[in-house]
């Protein structure tokens, strides 16, 4: 395979560049995986409490602070007969593979007992109260209520096997319940009150939450499990991105190369449709007899092991492709303390860094973005929204297309048009455009969503949400590549000045500004589904509801509906406004790094020629 066209440089060959891409678009699926999935299995599918989510994710990102610029030290420490980067790139991604299934495999904080598992009976089979043990009572809104179960007993229905039984349509059998006031043993028979206390009872009696040492440990797996993904997640998104840095001498092939990364990036975000396809590996244990709760969380285990499998496959790629073409010049290393005066002695470097985690906000639109869609789109049940009476809800499918094309669009397709730009506009003054004018959509998103009452889902509403998440998306998307060009500008500036190329550690800081953001995100969001309620039990009596017939968009007056729209809009338009601050004055101008490029190459070939 021939090289791309650079003359007098070392520069990478299509062949590489494509296994390049392929492993960076493995990685990404594993990240999308656990940045979108992750939080909703916490919080919708195992029941954690959302501050505990919230303090989890938040404390892992500190740790980050120490452990993303301690592993780039460790890369640039390494010296290997196939360079840096590439020997964690050949053995890394096996270990992430495994440490990404971990979270999954947890057990669940709030668990539905058989009292959950229960259903109004018709009015017409209502009988006279007669007291017995079977009687469970409940207060609600000043009013104490009696259940009795018609069957009589809480026991789900079992075959000969000892399986709860199952319906046609795969659904457990549940327990037809009567509804008496306790005043006068009279039945509850209006369907709007007999339903919302049924779910009442549900959420009271239906749930237990661990207690004790129990409940210590799945908490304490979910934290330790969450940090030893972002630790080894960290081994390997170093080396993968500080790796760009070496494959070519070439700015042009530089900058070439971490935008199709950037890129395909965005297409590994096919990773965040994990949560909405889970549910579909549903059905194969519900006919295993498992009830509602502990169908979804097996199919969600089963999907993260497939998807998670696929996605280290492709990610080996890399390892296998890249070659190290530009060799360090600096043959002394140092500690992680040195590193760190390193990176913050650097002034770009520095700039970027805090403009990155003063951008943190944005990362909401991805921790929020498939609870959203899950919820306010099809009502946490997809199947049940797709296909009405059997037939598919054609009018839905294309309004959805719709606003992803906008979202992903923006994301993906625009960014590619970035080395262009930077071939006649200055790097700077681009990335402080796209902070700043993407503050714009993002807070009409907000905006648009409190017009509409609520209610976007017209062709009208739709058509404008589409645009507005396109207009967004084009400014994260290319903040994302200006963001990667520049941290290899800031290596080169740091060569040039002190003589040392510190590729890892530098890369290390985006990394740790792309965990930092997404940790404080997570607390963001926590605060907020914590002020509307949308934590443990309360998620679970919403699922139940919906299960029942209720409508997201109204439920409890349309509270949580609003809170996810405000997470992916307002807090996002604030932090890029505020990212632009680091930048007005970048100290690193195209034409500066331009002469200094320059005299590296120069000063290569030079001793190369030697």
């Amino acid at each position: 395979m021939s090289k791309i066209p650079n003359p007098g440089v070392k520069t990478y060959t299509k062949k590489e560049l494509a296994g390049y891409l392929t492993g960076l678009a493995g990685q990404n699926i594993i990240y999308n995986i656990i940045a979108t999935g992750l939080a909703f299995y916490f919080q919708s599918v195992i029941f954690l409490p959302a501050i505990a989510c919230s303090l989890i994710f938040a404390l892992a990102r500190v740790w980050d602070a120490v452990n993303d610029p301690m592993m780039g030290t460790i890369v640039d420490k390494t010296r290997t007969k196939w360079g840096k980067c590439k020997p964690y790139l050949l053995f890394v991604p096996a270990v992430i593979m495994v440490t990404t299934i971990l979270p999954f495999i947890n057990g669940m904080y709030a668990e539905p007992n058989e009292l959950h598992e229960t259903a109004l009976v018709e009015e017409a089979e209502y009988v006279d109260f007669v007291e017995s043990d079977l009687v469970k009572s409940i207060e609600y809104d000043g009013v104490k209520y009696l259940f009795v179960p018609a069957s009589g007993s809480w026991e789900l229905q079992k075959d000969e096997s000892g399986k709860a039984l199952v319906d046609a349509d795969g659904n457990l059998v549940k327990t037809k319940v009567m509804i008496y006031t306790d005043a006068d043993k009279a039945p509850v028979t209006d369907p709007a009150v007999a339903e919302t206390v049924l779910q009442e009872f549900q959420s009271e009696m239906g749930f237990e939450k661990k207690t004790g040492a129990t409940a210590v440990i799945i908490i304490a797996w979910a934290a330790i499990s969450y940090v030893l993904w972002g630790m080894t997640y960290t081994i390997g998104d170093i080396p993968l991105w500080g790796v760009t840095s070496l494959m070519t001498e070439d700015q042009n092939d530089r900058a070439k190369a971490l935008t199709l990364a950037r890129a395909v990036a965005n297409v590994g975000m096919i990773g965040t449709l994990f949560t909405m396809i889970a549910p579909s590996f549903q059905g194969m244990w519900k006919a295993q007899g498992m009830d509602e709760a502990h169908s979804l969380r097996a199919a969600y285990i089963t999907l993260a092991v497939v998807m998670t499998v696929f996605a280290s496959l492709l990610f080996q790629v890399a390892g296998l492709s890249v070659k190290e073409k530009v060799a360090p010049q600096n043959k002394k290393t140092y500690t992680i303390k040195e590193n760190f005066k390193i990176m913050f002695g650097n002034k770009p470097f520095r700039q970027i860094l805090i403009s990155g985690i003063l951008r943190s906000p944005i990362q909401l639109l991805g921790i929020v973005a498939m609870t959203l869609v899950m919820y306010y789109f099809f009502n946490n049940d997809i199947g049940g929204t797709l296909f009405v009476d059997g037939a598919l809800n054609v009018n839905l499918v294309l309004k959805v297309v719709i606003l992803v094309v906008g979202l992903f669009g923006g994301m993906i397709v625009f960014p590619l048009f970035v080395p262009n730009l930077i071939k006649k506009h200055e790097k700077k003054s681009m990335y402080n455009f796209f902070t700043l004018i993407g503050a714009i959509p993002f807070a009409l998103i907000f905006v648009f969503f409190k017009l509409t009452g609520g209610d976007i889902l017209s062709w009208g509403g739709m058509v404008v949400m589409s645009v507005l998440f396109f207009m967004a998306g084009a400014s994260m998307g290319s903040l994302n590549v200006l963001q990667s060009v520049m941290i290899a500008d800031c290596v080169d500036y740091e060569e040039y000045n002190n003589g040392i190329r510190p590729d890892g550690v530098f890369f290390s800081g985006q990394s740790f500004i792309t965990k930092l953001s997404a940790g404080i995100a997570s607390l963001i969001s926590g605060a907020v589904y914590m002020v509307v309620g949308f934590s443990d039990k309360n998620v679970a009596l919403l699922n139940n509801a919906l299960v029942n017939g209720a409508d997201f968009k109204t439920y409890g007056d349309g509270k949580f509906a609003a809170a996810m729209f405000f997470l992916i809009s307002i807090p996002p338009a604030i932090g890029m406004v505020l990212a632009a601050l680091p930048t007005l004055k970048y100290a690193l101008p195209d034409k500066e790094h331009t002469r200094i490029l320059d005299v590296l190459n120069a000063k290569r070939h030079g001793e190369s020629e030697e």
